[in-house]
């Protein structure tokens, strides 16, 4: 009784994603989703499309490969903005294809998904390309609600 009354806070989890993307870095050209840029093992960052500051979620569709430079320096804690996102949108969705969606046999489809539908109320689809407008939504309330600041760089 006493273990269900008791605070679980939330944990910062980005291995997953991080093991992924190695993964990538020899089979294909994996890039940064926010600048394009081509990533190697000294440049790669898993970043928190949400600042974890902002909302603490961990979700497949919240982490996101990018430059360690720009992930650790120039949007810490702030929220991409509205261009941000927007530039950035084929890069992410091919990231969620190519990283979760297309490994059937990892369960990470089912995944990503089930963690889409219970983190984005909004999203009750079982389209992965209904996601990304769900996110664009999301990210409208977390600017409104609590003032995050945005950054607009990495174009």
């Amino acid at each position: 009784m006493v273990l269900a009354t008791r605070w679980s806070d939330p944990e910062r989890d980005v291995l997953q994603a991080r093991r992924i993307a190695v993964s990538l870095l020899d089979s294909s050209d994996l890039r940064c989703v926010w600048t394009g840029r081509p990533l190697s093992a000294l440049t790669l960052d898993i970043d928190h499309m949400f600042p974890w500051a902002a909302w603490p979620c961990s979700d497949l569709w919240n982490l996101l490969p990018t430059d360690r430079n720009l992930n650790q320096r120039l949007n810490r804690n702030r929220l991409p903005s509205a261009a941000a996102l927007s530039r950035a949108e084929v890069r992410i969705i091919g990231w969620w294809q190519q990283a979760y969606l297309d490994n059937i046999e990892t369960g990470l489809p089912e995944r990503f998904l089930t963690e889409a539908r219970a983190s984005l109320p909004t999203f009750s689809s079982s389209k992965p390309s209904d996601v990304f407008p769900v996110v664009t939504l999301r990210r409208i309330r977390l600017r409104h609600d609590q003032q995050v600041p945005e950054w607009d760089g990495g174009s």
